[in-house]
C-alpha cells in the first residue's frame, strides 16, 4: 500500500526538561549578542531535534523554529526543511489528540 511519505514526528521534552519553568534559552545571534527565548514546543522529526521558541519582548504571536544540535539552536536556511518541520508541527499539534 503506497501512502504519501509523512515525516515521522514526535513531541520531545529535551530542552524543557533541562531548563527550569522560568528559565530562558540563551542563543547568540549573528552579531555575537545574546538573545533570550522561551521554549514553546519541541519535536523530533526523522531523528532530528527541533524547537519552537518565542523571543523575549517580541509580539506574543511571533515564534521561531530552530534545529537543535548539541544544545545549540541553528537557523533553518533550507526552505524545504523548514516547510517539512512546520507541517510536522501542524500535524502533531493540531490534528492528533495526545
Amino acid at each position: 500500500m503506497n501512502q504519501p511519505s509523512q515525516p515521522l514526528a514526535k513531541e520531545v521534552y529535551i530542552l524543557r526538561n533541562e531548563l527550569s519553568p522560568d528559565q530562558l534559552f540563551i542563543r547568540p545571534n549573528p552579531d555575537g549578542k545574546q538573545e533570550s527565548y522561551r521554549v514553546l514546543n519541541e519535536v523530533e522529526v526523522d531523528g532530528q531535534h527541533y524547537a519552537v521558541m518565542h523571543k523575549q519582548n517580541d509580539h506574543p504571536d511571533d515564534a521561531y523554529i530552530f534545529r537543535i544540535k548539541q544544545n545549540q539552536a541553528e537557523e533553518i536556511d533550507d526552505e524545504t526543511e523548514w516547510e517539512r518541520i512546520a507541517d510536522a508541527l501542524d500535524e502533531m499539534l493540531y490534528f492528533y489528540d495526545t
